[in-house]
């Protein structure tokens, strides 16, 4: 009898020791919580694993998380390369190594006779993780450079894809993909149930109901299905800090964030036949609100959970002068990457950025053009 997508999922876990936890850059609370309790439960059952984003900042509002100060930016070391020396005929004294004009030297000194260039061989190791899980990743593109750094690790490496967006690739030797609930943290507790009885602690669940609540909007989404409900119930009940989780996602906001979203009202426009909001930031902002870029998703956040209109949200701000960085967060059904795409941007289907060589006057009319000529208005 065949396995379940899940019962595969197991058999990878047993097979492998340690495990990449991967998400791509500048993720939402649902990729964020998911991975963590991913790690936590996976601890539990005596698996080694890390968390990475490509140049991930920690956004406040998920420090309380469990972990959530282990999640890394890059990886490094991925395989060592082992030279190896056969000591059958001479044994080794003694090693030493230089380096000169960016050449390794290294110097083997036998207890007699010498070393023959036959007695030495060299090979790659085995990569360092033995099995990757990609989460609310549309393809392995949009991990950034994770992936396109570290390509051979990715072809020659099992991947579990792991997602709840219908615009994912199955790109994964197994694809945990259902289309029908809320946030990849319901399918995360699926799985932590079929892996073993009782795995779920309240830190797992605390970090599942974070990703679910955050996915659903608070539960205001239209994509909330019961089952989503009773996913949430069903955490509460295993322990999940519900109003520990509430009061850091929407009770409690980081002074700089706020200070920086007031800013952005300031200067708010939109197309409302669009769904496009939009606003501009100067590098005095950024000055007076003591915030930086790494702020800007939080203030994205903001503007969604109070602007019901908004759909697309496109921030243009200028920390150089002549410079101009553009963070859009996509919507619509469109992938933000591709809405940016004239502009050579980085990113994936939720959020994107990318630079010109212009004010930041001049950034805003030339891609706000731009994506009027592409967001075909709501009569049409």
């Amino acid at each position: 009898m065949a396995l379940s997508e899940l019962q595969q999922a197991r058999e990878f876990f047993n097979r492998s020791t340690n495990i990449l936890i991967a998400f791509p850059p500048k993720p939402d609370g649902d990729a964020i919580g998911s991975a963590l309790a991913l790690q936590l439960a996976l601890q539990k059952i005596g698996k080694r694993s890390d968390i990475v984003s490509s140049n991930f900042n920690l956004p406040g509002r998920y420090r309380f998380l469990p972990n959530s100060k282990n999640i890394i930016g890059h990886i490094n070391s991925l395989r060592k390369f082992i030279i190896s020396v056969d000591l059958n005929q001479n044994q080794l004294r003694d090693v030493s190594y230089s380096v000169e004009q960016n050449k390794l030297n290294i110097y083997l000194t036998p207890k007699q006779g010498s070393f023959s260039a036959k007695q030495i061989s060299s090979r790659s190791s085995n990569f360092l993780y033995d099995l990757i899980i990609v989460l609310n990743s549309p393809d392995l593109n949009s991990l950034g450079d994770l992936y396109l750094q570290n390509t051979e690790f990715f072809f020659n490496t099992s991947v579990i894809n792991i997602d709840h967006n219908p615009s994912n690739e199955h790109f994964g030797q197994l694809n945990l993909i259902d289309f029908n609930v809320t946030s990849t943290a319901e399918i995360i507790l699926k799985l932590l149930s079929e892996l073993k009885n009782g795995l779920v602690d309240p830190d797992i669940a605390t970090c599942l109901l974070t990703g679910l609540t955050v996915a659903s909007k608070s539960f205001s989404s239209l994509q909330v299905t019961p089952d989503s409900l009773d996913k949430a119930a069903q955490l509460i009940n295993l322990g999940a800090r519900r109003e520990e989780v509430v009061t850091h996602l929407y009770r409690t906001r980081q002074l700089n964030t706020l200070k920086l979203w007031g800013r952005v009202l300031a200067r708010l426009k939109n197309d409302s036949q669009r769904k496009l909001v939009w606003s501009l930031l100067q590098p005095d902002d950024f000055i007076k609100a003591g915030a930086g870029e790494e702020d800007l998703p939080g203030v994205i956040d903001e503007l969604l959970d109070n602007s019901p209109e908004a759909g697309t949200v496109v921030l243009f701000y200028e920390l150089t002068a002549g410079q101009t960085k553009i963070f859009l967060r996509g919507g619509g059904g469109r992938y933000a990457i591709d809405l940016l795409k004239p502009f050579s941007p980085s990113g994936d289907r939720l959020n994107a950025t990318a630079s010109l060589s212009a004010t930041v006057l001049e950034a805003e009319k030339t891609v706000i053009e731009h994506l009027r000529q592409i967001i075909k208005p709501l009569e049409q």
